[in-house]
């Protein structure tokens, strides 16, 4: 079941499972933020890509920043 609005913030999402993941999610209606270490890389992609190191505090801090004032901007325009 998809709540109205909903976004997802999918780990690993430049390949295998984790883009798997996020493309499943961007189809059933899901505002969807990929996340990988790299960032966005080149293709085509249904969903957003962000820069994500999961070990170090600030760069999972700014990765959920990002996705929800991308959320936020959407919302009121």
């Amino acid at each position: 079941m998809k709540i109205k609005g909903s976004i997802a913030l999918v780990t690993g999402a430049s390949s295998g499972i984790g883009e798997a993941t996020a493309k499943r999610l961007a189809t059933a209606g899901y505002k969807v933020y990929g996340t990988s270490r790299r960032g966005a890389q080149s293709g085509q992609r249904s969903f957003a890509m962000l820069p994500l190191d999961v070990t170090r505090d600030e760069s999972v801090e700014a990765a959920v920043k990002s996705s929800f004032a991308w959320k936020a901007a959407s919302t009121c325009s």
